[in-house]
């Protein structure tokens, strides 16, 4: 068993998701991709829609995947009047009867499939939904790059490090400012990261504690590509940063977007 809990604890706040990442990442780049592709459009692991509303408000008809209840529902909360729909599912084992335009993954949501047959279920439902002429796209993070940051801010550098290490603070739904740190141990063989979150914040005179743990995959580029490859995507084009620069070895991620081969 690669890990012993069910690496959904990250998004078991729903209400405070939102606050701890209000960033437009990725909103421009998949954006610009749907109007590319000019149709329907699935996200698969949506979380909140933080990306898939801002598409669903240029007018196209956006289906948000998750496999977390209370993000749906975060998501349908924010989108009344929009051409969306939010369905509770597994990336790996989906089934809507119906194909894509676009189809895409951001947040680094990729990372979360963690085994080969994890990636490859992913990589086969998408085939399975994606239009003959539709475009796929996500990014992950690369792990050649020495100072991968995780959404928290904390610098990784691919080892384990078991000193509580600070991220920036927020100010959650109730008004309390909650201090971030993690610790992290990283599995060179299985490329996965297990990354543990500590959240603390006052409560009168009552200090409270949230304790998350999250593992990610690390997928190489050149194993990036043979994977895609081998379940049936052509590579079209790929970048190393929202500017889109080319990918190198300092790039902080690996963006990919692609079509099937039919």
């Amino acid at each position: 068993m690669v890990i012993d809990h069910n690496n959904l604890e990250e998004f078991a706040d729903a209400r405070n998701y939102d606050m701890e990442d209000p960033s437009d990442t990725g909103v421009a780049f998949y954006s610009a991709l749907a109007q590319e592709a000019s149709g329907a459009v699935l996200e698969i692991a949506c979380g909140t829609g933080r990306v898939a509303i801002p598409i669903a408000q240029l007018g196209f008809p956006v289906t948000g995947l998750d496999i977390v209840p209370g993000m749906l529902a975060q998501a349908r909360s924010k989108s009344a009047g929009l051409p969306t729909r939010w369905v509770e599912g597994d990336g790996r084992s989906f089934d809507l009867g119906e194909q894509f335009r676009l189809i895409f993954l951001t947040g680094n949501a990729f990372q979360a499939f963690l085994t080969n047959a994890d990636q490859a279920a992913l990589l086969q439902r998408v085939h399975g939904h994606l239009h003959d002429q539709g475009l796929f796209a996500f990014e992950t993070r690369n792990p050649l790059f020495p100072n991968s940051k995780t959404r928290e801010g904390l610098f990784l550098n691919l080892k384990t490090r078991n000193e509580e290490a600070a991220g920036p603070s927020f100010i959650n739904v109730d008004g309390h400012e909650v201090r971030v740190s993690n610790t992290q141990i990283y599995d060179h063989v299985a490329q996965i990261l297990h990354l543990t979150t500590y959240k603390r914040w006052q409560e009168g005179d009552k200090q409270q504690t949230r304790i998350t743990r999250i593992a990610l995959r690390y997928t190489f580029p050149q194993e990036l590509a043979a994977l895609l490859d081998y379940n049936g995507f052509t590579l079209l084009r790929q970048y190393g940063d929202w500017n889109q620069e080319p990918l190198s070895a300092t790039s902080p991620s690996i963006i990919v977007v692609c079509r099937k081969r039919v």
